[in-house]
């Protein structure tokens, strides 16, 4: 396995586990269902730590107020918006030097496979590095690399009331990769889906 902070040439690597969502389909906190006998975000810590030099969860304030005393790093939402960008440019406020290797929690399929292809495939000439979606039409924005030249971008385009990271993806510079299992791309954010896990 590739660790890319290893490479002098790319910026660091850090971690962040999306967590931050109103999980309103799901009908309680995505983040905290167990499908590896363990929370869904500590699952998503304990895979991303190999290729991170620091793995943080994006949190919303509530869920900021009931990690009092924790000592996994998490990253308060810094935004009034709601959505993915809140999470991925809170993130780049708190490091704005790094790469962000971004995972959302409601991914339980996602297994070192993917996150191999991401990190041996990276470039950091791009703003990102994402797979297609499992539509293979368009990127997917829920499990990938940002780099540091991504921040000012989407800063801009939020200033003009765009919000949406796959838009965002789809006009600027991104290397895009086919996933090796489009299995591991699945959201589960309903009970519905959950099930089919």
């Amino acid at each position: 396995m590739e660790n890319a902070i290893s490479n002098a040439t790319e910026p660091t690597l850090n971690g962040l586990v999306l967590t931050g969502g109103r999980s309103t389909r799901m009908g309680r906190d995505k983040s905290q269902l167990v499908y590896h006998a363990k929370p869904q975000r500590d699952h998503l810590t304990d895979l991303l730590r190999p290729y991170c030099k620091r793995v943080f969860w994006s949190v919303n304030a509530q869920q900021a107020a009931e990690l009092n005393g924790t000592t996994q790093p998490y990253i308060v939402d810094a935004f009034d918006w709601p959505g993915p960008l809140n999470g991925i440019l809170s993130a780049f406020r708190y490091d704005s030097a790094g790469a962000w290797l971004v995972v959302a929690c409601d991914l339980p399929l996602l297994t070192t496979r993917s996150l191999d292809a991401l990190v041996q495939n990276r470039d950091p000439t791009k703003l990102a590095t994402v797979f297609y979606d499992t539509d293979g039409r368009q990127p997917d924005p829920l499990l990938g690399i940002y780099e540091p030249a991504f921040a000012p971008v989407a800063l801009e385009a939020v200033a003009q009331n765009c919000f949406s990271p796959r838009q965002l993806l789809m006009q600027h510079p991104t290397r895009l990769l086919i996933a090796p299992d489009l299995r591991e791309l699945t959201n589960v954010n309903d009970p519905i889906n959950r099930q089919l896990v």
